[in-house]
């Protein structure tokens, strides 16, 4: 069951070593140089992101449950506006886009505003309640004797409710709304 410190060191990892590529890029011989500018200060924002991941403690009372601190969500927030605004592209470039791709909703909220539970179906919660875990949607449809199929529906209907792109977001959403516990 992923908590709410794994999920900040999952992004934290992924953050890592897309810092890496992004330095890598940044290197090579036939990019502009403003596009090397442009990765230089990306990558400098994704390694503060990393720091502040790593650095804070998600608070653990019922009460204000919050996944990402309001420094962490601004930074998420000014790497996401630097990308939109960034004519770069590439393979890494849009795996960052993906990583941090969190609704604006959920970027903006504060600890006082957390946005009213979007309405899933039954097994729509049943699913969800099953991403922590970490299970693939065919080990999910045997524990639900579900097909596949009908398991990647309910994930692509979830991720459209929630506004996210994959399950990360999706597990920190579910937290903040208090669906998922741990």
């Amino acid at each position: 069951m992923k908590t709410a410190r794994g999920l900040h060191d999952e992004i934290s990892e992924d953050l890592f070593e897309i810092g890496n590529r992004l330095d890598s890029l940044a290197g090579l011989i036939e990019c502009s140089h403003a596009d090397r500018n442009n990765l230089r200060v990306i990558r400098a924002r994704v390694s503060v992101l990393c720091e502040l991941l790593n650095a804070d403690i998600p608070t653990a009372d019922e009460i204000s449950r919050t996944i990402f601190s309001v420094e962490i969500r601004q930074s998420i927030s000014e790497i996401n506006g630097m990308l939109e605004s960034s004519k770069i592209q590439g393979e890494t470039i849009d795996e960052l886009r993906e990583l941090l791709g969190f609704p604006n909703y959920f970027l903006l909220q504060s600890k006082k505003t957390i946005r009213a539970a979007i309405p899933l179906t039954k097994r729509e919660k049943e699913v969800l309640l099953l991403l922590p875990r970490g299970l693939t949607a065919k080990s999910m449809a045997t524990e639900l004797f579900l097909t596949e199929a009908t398991i990647k529906s309910h994930l692509a209907s979830i991720f459209r409710k929630f506004e996210v792109v994959n399950r990360t977001q999706a597990i920190a959403i579910a937290i903040e709304n208090k669906i998922l516990t741990f």
